[in-house]
């Protein structure tokens, strides 16, 4: 069986989402969530799809253990869970006593950064499941996430204006989310099951996942105007503190407010296959700020 930590979260959607599409998978896979977020409607299409949709305590061993039951492989997403440390190594710790033969943890580029404490949360995960040696494991660092852009869309449908805390030509490789989760389908489907356990090329080895180019915000303006064949989008740079301000006041925002009730509740109804690319679908909290 195949679990997914994190369910509630958006990567961890977005993973289940994906493999859901092998339907003989389906009955393989467990993912779990916290109890406050019982309501999300793509949980009530993950059950519908015959998924095991399990509510869990991540600071609970007891609990974490009943999770793991029948569990031979584990996709480990951090949460923005201000515990998100402690979590992911309760997850790790559990899975391995419980006879887990996988973790793959999804980390993030920059995870060995001690100057940057949130970076370095996925660090210190990384360390500790390199410490442990009962398991198989492969860490994926990400780059930028190119969905997360959607969280600027009402900026520039209403301005025309992207604001970063990025000069013109500073670089990034954002990745599509979709290929985050072909990555992971690579590792752990075959021919449309389940794979026994890992392939031992990949198990011990952290790749880093980028986008297929480098581009700057100057050129990201310009894809958008040749798209839409608006030629006055801008964009601005700004400080790091303006950006705070703009993600903390976005959930005050009624016009994205409806946004993301529009695609729960297409979520709710999941009926495309990478439905999930489109989708803002979840607010920042602070610590993901």
């Amino acid at each position: 069986m195949l679990l997914i930590t994190c369910a509630d979260d958006y990567l961890g959607y977005c993973i289940a989402s994906h493999l859901s599409q092998f339907t003989a998978l389906c009955s393989e896979m467990r993912v779990l969530y916290q109890e406050k977020s019982s309501k999300l409607p793509w949980l009530f299409s993950f059950a519908r799809k015959g998924i095991d949709v399990f509510a869990v305590d991540y600071s609970h061993p007891n609990n974490l253990s009943k999770a793991m039951r029948k569990v031979d492989h584990v996709i480990l997403v951090m949460s923005n869970h201000p515990n998100r440390v402690e979590y992911c190594q309760n997850i790790c710790n559990v899975a391995s006593k419980s006879g887990v033969k996988s973790i793959i943890f999804l980390s993030h580029q920059g995870a060995q950064s001690e100057q940057h404490d949130a970076l370095y949360d996925y660090g210190r995960v990384e360390d500790h499941l390199v410490s442990m040696q009962d398991m198989g494991w492969v860490i994926l660092r990400l780059e930028f996430i190119q969905q997360y852009f959607h969280l600027w869309s009402h900026q520039v449908e209403v301005s025309g204006n992207m604001a970063l805390p990025l000069s013109s030509d500073t670089e990034l490789c954002p990745i599509d989310i979709s290929d985050v989760c072909a990555v992971i389908s690579a590792f752990m489907v075959q021919n449309g099951e389940l794979t026994a356990c890992l392939n031992d090329y990949h198990a011990g080895q952290v790749y880093t996942l980028t986008g297929p180019e480098a581009v700057t915000s100057k050129s990201i303006v310009e894809m958008m105007s040749n798209a839409t064949t608006f030629k006055l989008h801008r964009c601005l740079m700004v400080r790091p503190m303006d950006t705070v301000y703009y993600l903390k006041e976005l959930r005050r925002n009624v016009w994205f407010d409806e946004r993301l009730k529009r695609e729960r509740s297409a979520a709710y109804m999941d009926q495309e296959g990478l439905g999930y690319r489109t989708r803002a679908l979840c607010l920042p909290n602070g610590k993901h700020i």
